[in-house]
């Protein structure tokens, strides 16, 4: 005859199974979870409400890289707690650089980029890793297509008309689709007084990206002015494809000249594109000074002159 198991040695055998299958279950449900997005307290506020940054203040996806993820860090530097929103938005490039939200924007690439997390609640001084993954479609068009990461914190009503206005900042991303690509740009017109009498004067360039990729005109490839005198160079600037962009430098011209300002630019295939303007530099009031200081020399030598004859 087999004796009867103990009910007790029974149940402390399955309470102790029970208790380790636990144990097993909770560490692989934790070790199977992503780590938290990293956040960090080291940076400083600024007594505003609002104070949003962001790092880097645009992305670039390479024709080798659009299978890799793009990371953007979002900062509050304010000194209030900020609700975000992460949106992915197409756009066209202003003429003075600026971000023109467009629903209907040419080389959109709103639908290949998610970014994550897509709403997060930002302490004061903390920052918060968004990440934008990238899939672009088998048929997709070689060269540059664009999209805008927009971080809105929305604003609540304020006052009896319960206005509300939004506050963002956004960060483009160009993705450079594999194929032939060509950031071929021109000079469209080069513009300054045509007669100044003394600097600096404004010299305005207007750029049209004429290739397939966006170009930029930073650094050492920055946009310079070819003049006698003193030009600073045109400030760092991209022209994006399909798009127009107006910019401006100061120039300090010779005292007195007709002078031919320049503006070049090479292109990937060697040729060169030069557009000039031409400004007269007269320095009316200084003439006008040497002037009136010869007739006054003339007018005292007259009148000594008069005055030996009259004493005579």
């Amino acid at each position: 005859m087999i004796p009867a198991p103990n009910g007790t040695g029974t149940a402390r055998r399955l309470l102790a199974l029970a208790c380790s299958l636990s144990l097993v279950t909770g560490w692989t449900t934790a070790a199977a979870e992503p780590p938290p997005p990293s956040t960090s307290t080291s940076y400083n506020t600024r007594p505003a409400d609002f104070s949003l940054a962001i790092t880097p203040a645009r992305l670039v996806v390479g024709p080798a890289d659009t299978d890799t993820d793009r990371h953007v860090e979002v900062i509050n530097r304010g000194s209030a707690p900020l609700d975000v929103l992460v949106q992915e938005r197409d756009f066209v490039g202003g003429t003075d650089g600026s971000l023109v939200f467009r629903e209907d924007a040419p080389y959109s690439a709103s639908a290949w980029v998610s970014a994550s997390p897509a709403s997060f609640r930002l302490q004061p001084g903390t920052a918060r890793t968004v990440t934008a993954r990238v899939a672009v479609p088998d048929d997709a068009e070689p060269g540059d297509h664009a999209v805008a990461l927009v971080f809105l914190v929305p604003a609540k009503a304020t006052g009896p008309e319960n206005v509300r206005i939004n506050r963002a900042i956004a960060a483009p991303l160009y993705i450079a689709v594999p194929g032939a690509s060509d950031d071929s740009a021109i000079i469209s017109g080069l513009a300054a007084p045509g007669f100044v009498t003394g600097g600096p004067v404004e010299l305005t360039a207007t750029m049209r990206n004429t290739g397939t990729v966006h170009r930029d005109f930073r650094g050492a490839a920055g946009l310079t002015v070819d003049a006698a005198g003193t030009a600073r160079a045109f400030p760092d600037f991209t022209v994006m494809r399909g798009s127009t962009r107006v910019v401006r430098t100061t120039w300090d011209p010779p005292l007195l000249c007709v002078c031919h300002p320049a503006v070049s630019i090479t292109n990937a295939d060697g040729s060169v594109r030069t557009v000039t303007v031409r400004v007269v530099v007269l320095p009316v009031y200084l003439l006008l000074a040497v002037l009136a200081a010869a007739v006054a020399v003339l007018w005292v030598r007259r009148r000594r002159s008069r005055k030996i004859r009259a004493d005579a």
